[in-house]
């Protein structure tokens, strides 16, 4: 019920205008804790605000022009074929690849303008290289089809694409999709060629936390706990021995008390004493 309360939340969230993303997120969170979400509500506040390129790739991926349906298709054909060391595939889509990239990249160009927020050359190239991670790399395409990135995605040529805090995720770590995408024609299978780029920084997300950040609190949450533990036992210990102490104290002041009453009738004792023995003299 959690995974579902969040993607809720997420597919709402990760579709706002990006300057409405912060309180909107609040508000989600505060309407989870509020039906009794309390574990649900957490991670909506921690879902990660995306960068300006991100943002624009989300858009871009909630109207029908098909683009993002021939990209997802497109990498499913390119994988099936790298998997299966046929060439002669891989040469005959490199056109259609070039295609299908740059008609991605245009698209989301245009519904950046369309919202007010035009992408910049480098952000263009960021596109680009989400793209192309996406057709090289299955996890990657699910994530830009998603509508839930949160940065740029890039390729190094070999291995997986990196998705760590990359795209809206459920508790048990499983990308959330929001919109589905790819043709009928979907064998999804390895990798293909592509090219890197760099992430675009966030520029308004001064009240996120990164995953290490989580990390930390936590943990000085539970040391904070801890320590205060250790202090009220250590109060409880200084409390039970100063009680001692005062009647330790208490018990000395009545023996010295009796002492000095001891030595008043010894004293008087012996006056009578030498009294009575100048009386026989």
């Amino acid at each position: 019920m959690s995974d579902e309360v969040v993607a809720a939340a997420a597919a709402s969230l990760y579709a706002v205008p990006l300057a409405e993303f912060i309180a909107s997120r609040k508000a989600l969170a505060a309407s989870a804790k509020a039906d009794g979400h309390a574990a649900s509500a957490k991670e909506i506040l921690a879902l990660r605000k995306p960068t300006v390129t991100a943002w624009a790739m989300n858009l871009a991926c909630r109207d029908d022009s098909g683009v993002i349906a021939d990209l997802v298709g497109l990498g499913a054909r390119m994988r099936a074929a790298q998997a299966r060391l046929d060439a002669k595939v891989l040469t005959s889509v490199r056109g259609e690849r070039d295609a299908s990239v740059a008609a991605y990249v245009e698209r989301v160009a245009e519904v950046a303008t369309a919202a007010g927020a035009a992408l910049s050359a480098s952000g263009r190239d960021e596109v680009r290289a989400t793209a192309i991670a996406a057709l090289a790399d299955e996890s990657a395409s699910d994530a830009l089809a998603s509508g839930q990135l949160t940065r740029a995605l890039s390729y190094s040529g070999f291995g997986e694409v990196d998705l760590s805090g990359a795209v809206g995720v459920t508790s048990s770590g499983s990308i959330m999709s929001v919109i589905k995408g790819g043709k009928p024609q979907v064998d999804p299978e390895s990798e293909a060629e592509s090219e890197p780029a760099e992430e675009q920084p966030d520029d308004d997300d001064d009240d996120e936390l990164t995953d290490e950040e989580l990390a930390r609190a936590v943990a000085d949450a539970k040391a904070a706990k801890a320590a205060a533990r250790v202090r009220r036992q250590a109060e409880a210990e200084v409390a039970e021995a100063e009680a001692e102490m005062k009647a330790a104290q208490a018990e000395l002041q009545s023996a010295e008390d009796a002492a000095r009453a001891a030595r008043k009738a010894v004293v008087a004792v012996q006056k009578r004493l030498d009294a009575a023995r100048s009386a026989l003299r």
